[in-house]
């Protein structure tokens, strides 16, 4: 239920963690933690020495003026699983975009996804399939704040290739629905005894 994530500065909202209502404390996020049908929970390190675990994206901010924002202002969706996975995707690496947010559009920097894989080879969930599968692009935004969106929640921008007005919703895209496969039953290579088959 836990990964490692790329250590992110930050600070921790201390209404999340003491009777503070207001103030912050600057912390380390080191670490996800996933439980099925639960908000997608950090690992931090306090700067006091403390460890908190499963704090949520809202408890988060990477600069210190960011505004309160409400967790379902910040992801659309729960953990899928137990069992996340995290990449650092290169092509990504703090690439700007913007974020299409329950509340509206911002700006932000890619910081990592999250994927999950199945519980179970006997209860997959929606992890196989095509048109419900979704990762979780953790982003930071520009007011401060982090959110994670899949895919059709995100648009990327870029001053060489994409441009820095990216228009993804107007070309009508729809969601991947097939499974493919490359082998099927007129194709049975494993019976031939030649090496070059």
């Amino acid at each position: 239920m836990n990964a490692n994530i790329p250590p992110l500065h930050c600070w921790v909202r201390e209404s999340h963690i003491t009777d503070d209502r207001y103030g912050l404390e600057e912390a380390y996020a080191f670490g996800i933690c996933s439980i099925k049908g639960r908000a997608l929970g950090f690992h931090v390190m306090l700067a006091s020495g403390a460890h908190y675990r499963n704090l949520p994206l809202s408890a988060l901010c990477v600069r210190k003026d960011a505004p309160h924002a409400e967790l379902e202002d910040l992801a659309y969706w729960d953990c899928f699983t137990n069992a996340p996975e995290v990449t650092v995707f290169e092509f990504l690496r703090e690439h700007e975009c913007i974020a299409y947010l329950p509340t509206g559009e911002k700006r932000g920097i890619y910081s990592f996804t999250v994927d999950w894989l199945p519980d179970s080879a006997e209860n997959p969930g929606f992890t196989l399939t095509p048109d419900q599968n979704k990762c979780g692009h953790v982003i930071l935004l520009e007011d401060g704040n982090l959110a994670m969106l899949p895919s059709n929640r995100v648009a990327w921008r870029d001053g060489y290739w994409i441009g820095s007005n990216p228009d993804p919703k107007s070309r009508r895209y729809g969601l991947t629905t097939e499974i493919h496969r490359a082998e099927s039953a007129d194709r049975d290579f494993s019976k031939s005894n030649f090496f070059f088959y």
